[in-house]
């Protein structure tokens, strides 16, 4: 089975539509760099709800590219590392994890390794400041 294919088989265990199924690892790298270009707006168009989706983009990537070899191309995995560095220069860090100090716990994320989910843009929607 080829790389490929076992995007695909990763994104459809995890009930993503067809759509994103069949735009697989670009897609979701494609994903993260609007995410990228969304935070360094002024200020963040969106609310909690859409930042918290694209950081679970990020985290499917991660797990993605953990689990199957070869998931990304060199290509993507420079287009990533972009993303990844834009989205850090034009975020702050948050105090906690962004999902809450028991979803990181249960989960076992870290701000090391899981850096995104403790990254919130500088300004943003009215209401970012709810919480998830």
């Amino acid at each position: 089975m080829s790389a490929h294919d076992d995007v695909t088989l990763f994104l459809r265990a995890r009930g993503l539509a067809d759509e994103s199924v069949a735009a697989g690892a670009e897609g979701l790298v494609l994903r993260w760099e609007q995410a990228a270009r969304d935070a360094e707006h002024e200020r963040y168009p969106f609310g909690v709800e859409d930042w918290l989706d694209e950081l679970d983009g990020r985290q499917m990537l991660a797990e993605m590219i953990a689990s199957i070899p070869g998931a990304l191309s060199g290509a993507l995995t420079a287009r990533l590392a972009e993303a990844d560095s834009r989205v850090d220069a034009s975020t702050e860090l948050a105090g906690e994890c962004l999902w809450g100090a028991k979803m990181a716990k249960r989960m076992k994320w870290s701000p090391r390794e899981h850096w995104w989910y403790w990254r919130r843009p500088r300004a943003v929607a009215d209401d970012f400041e709810g919480g998830a």
